[in-house]
């Protein structure tokens, strides 16, 4: 009886920083069994190594690595899945920088949802997506088997979701529907049970929450969602801000538990 090959993952940049230690730890979780190698830098890279099933580019701060470090890594690794896990000072990169894919970006903190996938991918239980992938379609791809339901009493949530891109807002507004809650159609903050912000771009929408004043606990969703952006956000009244690429499950955990502590009743003074 032929022995399957072990599995391997190939850990390319500084995997040791505070940022990257626990995609290292989810890593060793997910891949159990696999090979695990790392190595600082593309020129670390033993020329013996044998094909990896799992390239992880772990990268720290913006311009870490060269524009052609990931045409080099596929002319060398043509089969091999690919996922780059970067921290957050480079959240920017995926607007003023083009050398990963947006489809293969994650943020560091939101990587075990992927890496559970693309080991999904790799053991042959779902077929694989492209390096072109937008990231609609790896939102998509990342959804749940339906499972994912409101918490809630007295039935469906009423949320309002507003977006400037009409494409995005629709996407978020059938994962709301898929997780049983209900879309305003109209804005009317003493209805609705919770306010979704796109909070992109934030300089516009700053001034507009500024001058706004809202009832509904509100939930905003950005795609560079830097510390001191969300410290200014929950200073104006927004409980939660999601990263755009961050997994389903982190969305729904975050409108679901401000859901919660919506319906919990108030203390009269």
């Amino acid at each position: 009886m032929n022995t399957p090959p072990q599995k391997c993952v190939l850990i390319v940049g500084n995997d040791q920083t505070c940022e990257m230690r626990s995609v290292l730890e989810s890593v060793r979780e997910i891949c159990r069994g696999a090979q695990i190698v790392s190595c600082a830098s593309l020129e670390a890279i033993p020329d013996e190594e044998a094909f990896p099933d799992l390239i992880l580019i772990c990268q720290n701060w913006p311009d870490e690595f060269g524009p052609r470090t990931l045409s080099d890594l596929v002319s060398r690794f043509p089969i091999s899945r690919f996922v780059c896990c970067y921290g957050v000072w480079c959240e920017a990169d995926g607007r003023t920088r083009t050398i990963w894919p947006l489809g293969i970006r994650v943020p560091a903190r939101c990587v075990s949802t992927r890496l559970k996938l693309e080991w999904e991918i790799i053991r042959g239980g779902r077929a694989a997506f492209p390096l072109t992938a937008g990231r609609d379609e790896i939102f998509q791809l990342e959804a749940t088997d339906g499972s994912l339901r409101f918490d809630t009493e007295g039935g469906a949530p009423l949320i309002q979701v507003e977006s400037g891109d009409r494409t995005y807002r629709k996407m978020l507004e059938e994962r709301i529907v898929s997780w049983e809650g209900r879309i305003a159609n109209t804005m009317n903050d003493e209805a609705i049970d919770l306010l979704m912000i796109d909070l992109d771009p934030w300089e516009m929408i700053v001034n507009q929450l500024e001058t706004r004043t809202l009832v509904a606990p509100i939930v905003g969703v950005m795609g560079l969602a830097h510390p001191e952006t969300i410290t200014a956000a929950k200073l104006l009244g927004i409980e939660a801000v999601i990263c755009k690429v961050a997994p389903e499950q982190e969305l729904f955990q975050a409108l679901n538990r401000s859901l919660q502590v919506k319906a919990i009743p108030q203390a009269e003074c």
